[in-house]
């Protein structure tokens, strides 16, 4: 049995991902079959795109999904590589791979989940990302920002075409948040005018 684990390309991949041996991937890479790379590694074992993710390797990610693994896939819970990888340190180095590759999920949903998952000095990178990606921005996420409290972001927002929504919350937003966002939108309508 340990015999046909060494001589398996799935599972050596797997452990080269694990042991970061970017030579030893790249070997066995070349070995899998196109029908079996979006296979778990074992039985004990997630994909090779999961690997990447949970190991945050988002070079091997890139490596993985250009020998042909789906970037759309999920983890053996059902979730989607996209929300799995925000949950990473390295999220949004792993997210542009996934993205680059062709992954399908809602990129408006994803953006939702930034907010939960992405520390807050790397929200305005993850949204700019997805944003190239088709991921438009709603109110609800402007509405984030504004009880965040983050002027850069909200800056970000509003000069990205974002506007200031009608009906939210007020007591979950700063009165000086609110002035400032109000002002960024008048600063950016004085710029318009001038272009």
């Amino acid at each position: 049995m340990l015999n046909l684990f060494r001589s398996d390309p799935l599972a050596q991949a797997h452990n080269a991902i694990l042991s970061d041996d970017r030579d030893k991937l790249i070997k066995q890479l070349k070995r899998i079959k196109p029908s079996d790379i979006d296979k778990p590694a074992s039985s004990t074992a997630p994909s090779l795109v999961e690997t990447c993710i949970l190991q945050q390797q988002p070079k091997h990610l890139s490596l993985v999904l250009d020998y042909g693994a789906s970037a759309s896939g999920h983890n053996a819970h059902a979730q989607p590589f996209g929300l799995l990888s925000l949950q990473q340190e390295q999220s949004l180095p792993l997210l542009t791979a996934l993205l680059a590759a062709g992954n399908s999920e809602d990129k408006n949903q994803l953006m939702t989940a930034c907010f939960e998952y992405c520390p807050t000095n790397q929200l305005m990178l993850h949204i700019a990302l997805l944003t190239q990606y088709g991921a438009e921005i709603s109110d609800s996420i402007v509405i984030k920002a504004l009880e965040l409290g983050e002027q850069a972001l909200i800056h970000f927002l509003i000069n990205s075409g974002a506007t200031l929504p009608t009906q939210y919350d007020e007591s979950n937003v700063s009165e000086d948040i609110l002035t400032y966002a109000k002002k960024c939108v008048d600063d950016l309508k004085i710029r318009q005018m001038f272009l």
